[in-house]
C-alpha cells in the first residue's frame, strides 16, 4: 500500500468529498496511481466515478481508508490530521462493529435542568456502552480526559433516570439485563487509563480494549439497569 498516496486521498477529500486522479498522478506516476486503486478495489473499496473521471468518496469510506492506514503503519498524528470529528465517531463505530456491537450514533436528550448528548452507544446485550469521543491529539491532555470522564458518568446517569423515555431511542426495549458502561475514546496516543474506573481509550487501543473486555470488566464503572 502506497503511504504517500493513502495520504494525500484523505488530504484531498477532508473537506470535499472528491478523489483528484491527475493531482494523485503528479504526486507519483500513473502506474503506482493504478496499482494504488487496484489494491484499494481489492479491499473493497468502490468509489463512484466522477463525470470528471475523478472519484467520489464516503465519509464511511475516509473512515475505513484511516483504519487501514493505521494498519500499514502510517504516522498516526499524519492521518488523525486529515480527519474530521465525525469521521473519529464512525471510526469508532467501525471498529465496535468488528467486535459484533450494534452502533447508534448521536443521542441527544434533554431534561428539565440541561441537554445531553452521546456521541457513540455500541451495543451488545447486556452491555450498552456510552462513549464520548474526543478529537484530541498528541500527548498530554489527562487532565482534560478525565473531567471528560467524570462527564460523561453524569450523562449516563441521566440516561437511567430517563431510562423509561429513552428505551426506544437507544433500542434496547425488551431486554430483560442492561449494564451501562461510561467510557471515552481519544485520538491521544497513548497507554489506556481508568479515571474513577471509567475507561479512558485511545483509539489506537481500542481494538485492545475490546479483545480484553472481559478483563478488565470487573474493575470498569458500570450500572445495572
Amino acid at each position: 500500500m502506497d503511504k504517500e498516496l493513502l495520504l494525500l486521498t484523505l488530504k484531498q477529500s477532508k473537506n470535499e468529498p472528491f478523489i483528484l486522479v491527475d493531482e494523485l498522478i503528479q504526486a507519483k506516476n500513473e502506474s503506482k496511481v493504478g496499482t494504488f486503486f487496484e489494491e484499494l478495489k481489492s479491499k473493497g473499496f468502490h468509489f463512484q466515478v466522477t463525470i470528471d473521471d475523478n472519484y467520489q468518496i464516503t465519509r464511511e469510506q475516509r473512515a475505513k481508508l484511516a483504519i487501514l492506514g493505521f494498519m500499514n503503519d502510517i504516522d498516526f498524528d499524519k492521518i488523525i490530521n486529515e480527519l474530521i470529528w465525525q469521521e473519529f465517531e464512525l471510526l469508532t463505530t467501525i471498529v465496535g462493529d468488528e467486535f459484533g456491537y450494534i452502533a447508534k450514533t448521536g443521542l441527544n436528550f434533554s431534561t428539565e435542568d440541561r441537554k445531553y448528548q452521546i456521541d457513540v452507544i455500541l451495543k451488545a446485550n447486556p452491555y450498552v456502552l456510552f462513549i464520548d469521543c474526543k478529537h484530541y491529539g498528541g500527548t498530554g491532555k489527562k487532565s482534560v480526559l478525565k473531567k471528560a470522564a467524570e462527564e460523561q458518568v453524569a450523562r449516563v446517569e441521566a440516561v437511567k433516570e430517563h431510562f423509561e423515555e429513552l428505551q426506544e431511542k437507544i433500542s434496547i426495549k425488551g431486554w430483560k439485563k442492561i449494564i451501562f458502561i461510561p467510557m471515552v475514546v481519544t485520538w491521544l496516543d497513548d497507554e489506556i487509563f481508568f479515571h474513577k474506573f471509567v475507561p479512558v481509550v485511545p483509539f489506537t487501543k481500542l481494538r485492545s480494549f475490546f479483545q480484553n473486555f472481559y478483563l478488565y470488566f470487573e474493575d470498569i464503572f458500570k450500572i445495572e439497569v
